[in-house]
């Protein structure tokens, strides 16, 4: 059965064409919806296989058409990635059920088609060991994001949004290629495995890719500054994060929803594969590595604080995600830059304690915006509707994390030890800094959900009842308390979290036997 797991991005891009067929010629919308919810389904349970097979078996190395690398392209299912990928495809599963009660009947399809396509992009990306697979799979995401950014066409905003982040993606991804060529030209390999290998053993020779075929160390460095700016651009850290707030502000909220525990996180994953994995310690370039690492640490820390300060002067629970996202990202970003196994886990546990924060936040506000508005005034009508107001307290306090029994508050524990065992005591203090900044602006929010209640407006009469989003909502809680409790009481989750998740992307040395044999 692990062939599943190797297939699963073309089987999110098959279950993308299902759904369009679907709606060609089966005009009824509940079959779409209902279709659309179980492949999404099925996706999530693939997901859910691949962790298992990880936490059971160890590390899956799957190679496509037989062919070895760096003959051919490899998917490394470990740890990190499958964790991820889990992540992704809960929240295609969550955004495609909530989708179904939000959205217009008519355009639904084109929400789960494209929906579909972005998480396979996303579930490739974490899985490639090739660099222009890589690169393949950002411009699949996205693609999908300018798309699902411009959902409503009819707005001139949304269209801004998405020819703003359009255009501004298409050179930053163009500069990825880019080095991707560099590299290609200097080692004589995509396989970033084999690259790993010549980075710090230059003399050393692979089957099928020889030996290195230039200067490395140029080239390195030169591809290393401009990866380093692409995936600060991918995950929104300032000054790379202009695209985000207006995206965040247009898209649909499912959309919104899954960009924050899919899409966006693959800047600080992919800096943490490419920067830690392949280019880590022990390369030819060691001092420039660690000048590279510092300034990233620099700026991850300036993003975050920047970010921080703006939460607290937004008005719509739109705006305060969007630049709530960018400072924990940016805090990610931070545990990346020491380059140990310790801030790279937090970093990773950090996304998925973010995406689940945002996604209890929006989907309990889109309650209220479809009844009343997009203010923080509207948050009020949601003491109606004691799940989706329980979620949005428990998301704006994960968010914040400072309850032991959200998963939000283990990420900012581990982020703040890893920063002091690399001794970067400043870097904890900003940790905890920007959590107290941004608990201004959450707090903000939860003072307007308890002024008296606002004038109702309902807005569409395609909407039947409220079963659906509090479904949604519920389950969303769950998950969020169980890996909350769990991270709390168990020694092994912990040691999960630190020793696989961490050492999966750290141990640059497993990686290269993994997938090389060697």
């Amino acid at each position: 059965m692990e062939w599943v797991i190797a297939a699963q991005p073309i089987l999110l891009i098959l279950f993308s064409a299902t759904v369009s067929l679907l709606h060609t010629f089966v005009r009824r919308v509940s079959v779409v919806d209902s279709v659309a919810v179980a492949l999404s389904t099925l996706s999530l349970a693939v997901s859910v296989y691949s962790f298992a097979y990880v936490l059971r078996s160890g590390t899956l190395v799957c190679k496509f058409g037989g062919f070895p690398p760096p003959l051919g392209i490899a998917y490394v299912v470990d740890e990190a990635s499958s964790v991820l990928g889990l992540l992704a495809t809960f929240g295609l599963t969550l955004s495609v059920a909530y989708g179904s009660w939000v959205l217009e009947p008519s355009s639904r399809y084109l929400f789960y088609s494209t929906a579909f396509l972005l998480v396979a992009g996303c579930v490739s990306f974490f899985y490639t060991a090739d660099l222009f697979n890589l690169y393949v799979s950002a411009e699949l995401v996205s693609i999908s994001s300018y798309v699902l950014t411009s959902f409503y066409r009819s707005r001139g905003a949304a269209i801004r949004a998405a020819s703003t982040y359009a255009l501004s993606a298409s050179l930053v991804l163009s500069l990825l290629l880019l080095s991707t060529f560099i590299l290609y030209g200097s080692y004589g390999t995509l396989s970033m495995a084999d690259i790993a290998l010549k980075s710090r053993n230059p003399g050393s020779w692979v089957p099928y890719s020889g030996s290195v075929f230039g200067d490395v160390v140029l080239a390195s460095k030169v591809s290393l500054a401009i990866i380093a700016w692409v995936m600060i651009f991918k995950s929104a850290i300032m000054p790379n994060h202009f695209w985000l707030p207006g995206v965040y502000a247009e898209a649909p909220t499912p959309a919104v929803a899954l960009f924050t525990a899919s899409a966006d996180v693959m800047g600080v994953y992919g800096a943490a594969r490419l920067l830690v994995t392949v280019f880590g310690a022990g390369t030819v370039f060691e001092e420039y590595r660690g000048v590279l690492m510092d300034l990233l640490l620099v700026i991850a820390t300036t993003s975050a604080t920047a970010s921080a300060v703006l939460v607290s002067f937004q008005r719509s629970v739109r705006r305060i995600v969007a630049y709530s996202s960018i400072a924990q990202f940016s805090l990610a970003l931070m545990g990346v830059a020491t380059g140990t196994p310790e801030g790279v886990a937090g970093a990773v546990l950090h996304l998925v304690a973010n995406g689940l924060g945002d996604a209890l936040v929006l989907y309990s506000a889109g309650l209220a915006a479809v009844a009343c508005g997009r203010s923080l005034a509207c948050l009020s009508y949601l003491r109606g509707y004691r799940v989706a107001y329980v979620a949005l307290v428990i998301g704006f306090l994960n968010l914040f994390g400072v309850v032991p029994l959200l998963p939000g508050f283990w990420s900012k524990a581990v982020l703040t030890l890893a920063m002091v065992r690399a001794g970067r005591p400043l870097g904890a203090a900003a940790v905890l800094a920007v959590s107290g900044l941004c608990a201004i602006g959450y707090f903000k929010a939860l003072a307007s959900s308890l002024k008296p209640t606002h004038t109702a407006v309902y807005r569409g009469d395609y909407r039947e009842g409220t079963a659906v989003p509090t479904a949604v909502i519920a389950v969303l809680v769950a998950v969020t308390l169980a890996l909350g409790v769990l991270l709390l009481v168990s020694d092994s989750v912990r040691g999960f979290v630190v020793g696989g998740v961490g050492g999966s992307i750290a141990d640059c040395e497993r990686y290269i036997r993994l997938v090389l044999g060697v």
